[in-house]
């Protein structure tokens, strides 16, 4: 498995409620790491840092380049 790249996350939360989220993923262990960019005038100026149980997440990844191209 992939664990790390672009992509979306999809949270199911204990309450029943169910958060997606976009940015650059990591997984480490049993924790996802999902680090998200902030934005202000079209240019990056910030990031912040979330991390969520694996077990109760769906991982959808961007494909990357070297993916398109053919190359595995």
């Amino acid at each position: 498995m992939k664990n790390i790249g672009s992509g979306q996350i999809v949270f199911y939360a204990p309450d029943n409620s169910v958060t997606r989220l976009k940015g650059e993923i990591v997984v480490k262990g049993d924790r996802v790491s999902l680090t998200e960019f902030i934005y202000f005038n079209g240019k990056p100026n910030g990031a912040r840092e979330i991390n969520f149980p694996l077990a109760s997440c769906v991982i959808h990844w961007d494909p990357e380049v070297y993916e398109e191209i053919g190359f595995e």
